[in-house]
């Protein structure tokens, strides 16, 4: 049996290095990955999503909070997220519920972090303005 916590922080690395087929290479046959961009099943739409989300931006992750807290084949890991997209800086905390096989293979890997809260951040022209009005409506007064 692998370390878990190794084998996420290996598979992060790889995904952040843009290793496209390598990071897939984590996941099982069958895997899935939720997203707040969809859901993506199977090894070639995990690299898909990847090659897609390579093309957006650059990104690296730092360990935030609680960091990996792991039970058998199942963790969670809470990190920060410093991107850059389209050229713009990007800063999110994100967290993300992992469970493996028995082969030790990515069965579904759950991502949650605050796309809008990106969107604030990386837009630019016509929709830093249309985002902002959005904000605008959901603000704490």
């Amino acid at each position: 049996m692998a370390n878990i916590e190794t084998l996420m922080r290996d598979c992060v690395k790889t995904m952040a290095d843009g290793k496209s087929n390598e990071a897939a290479d984590f996941f099982a046959d069958d895997g899935v990955w939720v997203t707040p961009f969809g859901k993506f099943v199977g090894r070639d739409e995990i690299k898909h999503f990847l090659d897609w989300q390579k093309s957006q931006m650059t990104y690296s992750v730092e360990i935030a909070g609680n960091d990996i807290i792991a039970s058998g084949k199942k963790a969670f890991f809470e990190h920060f997220i410093k991107a850059n997209v389209q050229g713009k800086p990007v800063e999110l905390c994100a967290m993300c519920a992992w469970e493996f096989n028995e082969d030790d293979k990515v069965k579904e890997c759950r991502t949650v972090y605050d796309r809008f809260a990106t969107l604030e951040q990386a837009a630019t022209g016509i929709g830093k303005i249309m985002v902002g009005l959005i904000a605008k409506q959901f603000a704490v007064r």
